[in-house]
């Protein structure tokens, strides 16, 4: 898709079952449920990378993003490189104590981007105002906000982060050997249904203004 045609890009009926997070190995898409006319709380292991990956893709998709973040410099301009436009993504100085106002036509998401740990109080979220967590390394001050997410996003991690990741979201053995074994492009989710292993399958436009895959 042309970044001019990003730019155009509006919802005209309620959110599908999700945005297309990859595909698994058979070819089939993996939707990931990021909005709903429920709250839904998301945690990412993994870098301002992939995170900023779920958010381009959300945007095609009508939605407005708010940063909490300890690094506002890897996120000044995103929204506007991104969309052509300034008000798609707001770097905000703390945690918001109201929800933003969400529909279905232009939901929102709250994302906290503080290195190893969430948002010191659970925020208020509302309909169609969803929250992504942004572990950067998963430790054990980060295991909580792991545990109380609906649905868990990961990127390859090491072998202290699998065992960690695997404990906290109740994972069999298999499932903390291919967190360690994940190709760059790869990612894994939880809580959605079945634990899915996922491609990218990066655009052009997204490799343009984004580069390759990294944590």
């Amino acid at each position: 898709m042309a970044r001019t045609g990003l730019r155009r890009v509006t919802v005209t009926r309620p959110l599908p079952a999700g945005l297309v997070l990859g595909h698994d190995q058979r070819q089939v898409p993996v939707p990931l449920r990021l909005f709903a006319p429920e709250p839904v709380r998301v945690t990412l292991i993994g870098g301002v990378w992939a995170a900023q990956l779920l958010i381009f893709r959300a945007f095609a998709i009508g939605a407005r993003v708010f940063v909490v973040t300890t690094e506002p410099q890897a996120w000044q301009g995103f929204g506007e490189r991104a969309t052509g436009q300034q008000s798609r993504l707001t770097i905000v100085g703390g945690e918001p104590d109201q929800p933003y106002g969400g529909t279905a036509q232009s939901p929102v998401l709250t994302v906290f981007d503080l290195g190893m740990t969430g948002p010191a109080t659970s925020p208020p979220l509302g309909p169609w105002h969803s929250q992504l967590t942004v572990l950067r390394q998963l430790d054990r001050p980060g295991t909580a906000v792991l545990q109380e997410a609906e649905l868990a996003v990961m990127q390859r991690l090491g072998s202290e982060e699998a065992t960690l990741a695997a404990a906290a979201r109740k994972l069999g053995p298999p499932s903390g050997q291919l967190l360690q074994s994940m190709e760059d492009d790869m990612l894994a989710l939880f809580g959605d249904g079945d634990d899915r292993y996922l491609f990218l399958n990066q655009t052009g436009i997204e490799q343009q203004y984004m580069g390759l895959p990294r944590r």
